[in-house]
């Protein structure tokens, strides 16, 4: 029908979360009724100072964190009962860290530490998934060497060891990633480079992203829509258009004034 609105669903919706650590008189809430949704196949940032709250929510919806309350949906379904993680299907939703050179094993080859996730999978999906011929395309497509398969992490850069950390979160064909600064720890003539990886990927694979970042100029070049975290609460949330243009609260102006050259019509992250 010609007008009408197309409603794409949400894959994940966060409702009224919270995460409290300690307890009596030492409670620290790390989130604070944080409610937003990401719609399947676009980018979402999530952007904030250092301890603004984040990572905490990543890892709540990993299940590295349960929360102290409210509800995550993953696809409808809730992806927690009080402090039980219900899994959903393996390989579905992967992450990708901020410091590659910790997040990746240094006693494993890169072979074994790409092809680690498929284990949660039943044997057939293992098996077809972890076949050579898919994991030296995949391997290809992130920017690596078949010989790199048989080498150890510390013989990479940083930026080659991030892509090893992006192929390890493809190889189970997720709908959903998260990135939690994937840029921040690696040099700037290579963040670039790694943010249009991530692009071109979320494309060819149909991928939806939760992005998080403290940078804004990242945040304006990768997402669609964003939610700007303060203080484990979210103060601010629309297009990204929208919060650069036209920002409504206090804090976003303050981030936004401490990067001037984001007022420009296009930016791009600094190579």
């Amino acid at each position: 029908m010609l007008g009408e609105v197309i409603r794409v669903k949400p894959i994940i919706e966060l409702i009224e979360v919270q995460k409290e650590y300690g307890s009596g008189t030492g409670r620290i809430q790390a989130v604070s009724q944080a409610s937003f949704s990401i719609r399947q196949g676009e980018t979402f940032g999530l952007i904030g100072e250092s301890g603004s709250g984040k990572s905490t929510l990543a890892k709540i919806v990993t299940g590295l964190e349960h929360p102290t309350a409210g509800s995550i949906l993953y696809d409808g379904k809730p992806l927690w009962t009080g402090k039980q993680f219900n899994r959903i299907q393996p390989g579905d939703m992967q992450i990708v860290f901020q410091d590659p050179q910790s997040s990746l094993d240094p006693r494993m080859r890169v072979k074994d530490i790409i092809l680690e996730p498929l284990h949660a999978l039943p044997s057939q999906a293992r098996k077809e998934k972890g076949s050579e011929e898919r994991l030296h395309a995949l391997i290809a497509r992130v920017g690596l060497k078949p010989d790199h398969l048989s080498r150890f992490p510390h013989e990479f850069s940083g930026g080659q060891r991030q892509r090893i950390a992006i192929a390890r979160a493809l190889i189970t064909d997720p709908a959903f990633v998260i990135l939690d600064e994937p840029t921040s720890a690696l040099d700037v003539s290579v963040q670039a480079h790694v943010l249009n990886l991530l692009k071109e990927l979320k494309r060819e694979r149909k991928l939806t992203y939760l992005f998080i970042s403290h940078n804004m100029s990242v945040i304006r070049y990768m997402c669609d829509r964003m939610a700007v975290m303060y203080k484990g609460k979210i103060v601010e949330m629309g297009t990204v258009s929208d919060i650069f243009d036209n920002p409504a609260q206090a804090y976003t102006k303050t981030l936004l004034s401490s990067l001037p050259s984001l007022h420009q019509k296009k930016v791009e992250p600094h190579v």
